[in-house]
């Protein structure tokens, strides 16, 4: 997600490193929904984990796995006791929409706008309905991870301004404000660039606040997350060295975990890219890899991918998805079958093949990185409801 765009009876399955899933060869036309076998099986095999990290394309645009993974979500939270759903979306508005329900004026729009465009569908419309719901009525978190605003973030650019003025010496507070502004609200012009010394200001402004809040025991907690969290992203828009992003979410999963009751069980809706449990050639460890560390085997990672079909992201046109070639995990996987389900032992004895889970076509042991993988033989293009 970059600055402009702004992851039937249930029987429980054993098999290797205590998680397993038993391959499927139901058939389905493309353009009909998921087998409820499927849904089923990842439901068994991960009803008893800590954090389940549902992922898909990079491309954030495929209305089957969409519904797949609305489908999963429902049914962990429903018999399966987990209290938290956390989007790879930014946290600002989430903050927002938190402090919005404790005060009884919480709305649909904002959940919503905290989700953001990439999963504003028509389809995941209810279903964005039933979780406003559940999170009005406290039985559910509704969470982000991101450190970075989208479009959607009015929470954020209504907020986070003055958080950072507040926060600084008030010899500092009015130009910070200022800074902070311009870049939420991208007002750069031939006179403000958003040149180097205006990166290392937006740095300088929001590590400053975020520290200052930090050694200030009155403040607030979640205006102490926000600023920490807004000061990760400024200090990433320069190139020196700073942890990248999936480092950032996870630390904020971690900030969600910690403040929930123990031993409270989170879903993560992300990209595959960010779910896999382990690098590859992936340039940085992602969040799936950091939960692995820390939470061991009960951390699940759920990988999705599909054969080929047509992906949107984010309200843009649709465009196709190229047909993966013969030997490729996604073609092997539906050679007879328009879904597949592959769990670690069935991705093992693949051996070494190319996919497009993480995106670009490339070869790899994709059991070393994915509990199971779903594999949709057509994609569908969502449909998206205007954004105001």
């Amino acid at each position: 997600m970059s600055r402009h765009t702004r992851c039937t009876t249930v029987a429980v399955l054993a098999g290797l490193v205590g998680f397993a899933l038993v391959a499927t060869n139901v058939v389905a036309r493309a353009q009909g929904r998921a087998p409820e076998a499927i849904v089923d099986r990842l439901v068994a095999a991960t009803c008893d984990k800590r954090v389940v990290m549902l992922g898909e394309l990079p491309s954030h645009g495929e209305a089957h796995a969409f519904d797949v993974k609305s489908r999963i979500v429902d049914r962990l939270v429903a018999t399966c006791g987990f209290t938290a759903v956390l989007f790879e979306a930014p946290v600002y508005d989430f903050v927002g929409l938190a402090r919005a329900i404790e005060a009884r004026t919480a709305t649909p729009a904002q959940v919503d706008e905290a989700i953001g465009r990439f999963w504003w569908t028509r389809e995941l419309a209810p279903w964005r309905r039933s979780l406003f719901e559940a999170a009005a009525a406290r039985r559910l978190t509704l969470g982000g991870l991101d450190d970075q605003v989208s479009v959607t973030s009015r929470y954020a650019r209504a907020t986070l301004p003055d958080l950072v003025a507040s926060a600084l010496p008030e010899a500092r507070a009015a130009e910070c404000r200022q800074v902070v502004d311009r870049h939420l609200r991208w007002t750069y012009d031939a006179t403000h660039a958003f040149d180097e010394a205006a990166k290392q200001r937006l740095q300088d402004c929001s590590r400053t606040a975020a520290d200052g809040a930090a050694t200030r025991a009155s403040s607030d907690a979640s205006d102490r997350a926000m600023l920490d969290s807004f000061a990760r992203y400024a200090a990433r828009q320069r190139a020196d060295g700073t942890p990248g992003r999936d480092a950032s979410m996870f630390r904020t999963l971690q900030w969600y975990l910690d403040r929930l009751p123990a031993d409270s069980r989170v879903v993560v809706w992300t990209a595959t890219v960010h779910a896999a449990k382990q690098r590859g050639t992936w340039p940085e460890m992602p969040l799936g890899a950091l939960a692995a560390e820390r939470w061991g085997d009960r951390v699940a990672s759920i990988g999705f991918t599909a054969a080929t079909g047509s992906t949107a992201m984010a309200g843009r046109p649709a465009r196709p998805l190229a047909a993966m070639p013969a030997g490729s995990l996604e073609a092997t996987a539906t050679r007879d079958t328009a879904w597949a389900l592959l769990d670690a032992g069935a991705l093992r004895g693949l051996g070494q093949v190319p996919s497009r889970l993480l995106g670009g076509v490339r070869s790899a042991t994709w059991a070393d990185a994915f509990d199971a993988v779903v594999v949709i033989g057509e994609e569908v293009a969502p449909t998206f409801d205007p954004w105001p």
